[in-house]
Order: structure tokens, then C-alpha cells, then sequence
């Protein structure tokens, strides 16, 4: 099962030639499955710390070194799927 990091992760690796999310391409689709991901309580919108914990998993994602600080290869390497993106076990 992935969890949440690793699901946002999985999608935007999936979004490229849909809409634009970060220079990647969203569809609608994907969007409705990041929404619902992200409303936690099914209330049909996303308050302040849904959003908030949502970001959250996405920069634990990216930090693969785990020193609470993101780097631009960090980033980039989340962003394009590559092995030094993934959560360490």
C-alpha cells in the first residue's frame, strides 16, 4: 500500500500531458483523485490543515536524504520518479 508522499508521487510521475501542475500535466481525472486525497474528512473542500498535512507528506517525499531540507536535485528527482526520490526504508 503507498502511502500518501508516495501516492502524490506516483501521480504527478503519471500527469505529464494533462493540464499543468508544476510543469507537469494534470487531467481532470487526476485532479479529482488529488482532491479527494487530500479531503480527509469528505466535506467537499480542503481547509488550511488538510492542505497543510497533504504538503507535508509531499516534502517528506522529496527530502530523501531525511535532513529536513530540500534541495534542488531533491526536487528534481522527486519531480522526474528517479530512484533517489523514493522513501527510505
Amino acid at each position: 500500500m503507498m502511502r500518501g508522499g508516495e501516492m502524490m508521487g506516483a501521480m504527478a510521475r503519471g500527469m505529464k500531458g494533462h493540464g499543468m501542475m508544476g510543469g507537469f500535466a494534470m487531467g481532470p481525472i487526476m485532479f479529482r483523485m488529488i482532491f479527494a486525497l487530500m479531503d480527509a474528512d469528505g466535506d467537499g473542500s480542503v481547509s488550511l490543515p488538510e492542505f497543510q498535512v497533504a504538503d507535508e507528506r509531499i516534502f517528506k517525499a522529496m527530502d530523501s536524504n531525511r535532513d529536513g531540507k530540500l534541495t534542488p536535485e531533491e526536487m528534481m528527482a522527486f519531480m522526474h520518479g528517479t530512484k533517489s526520490s523514493l522513501p527510505q526504508q
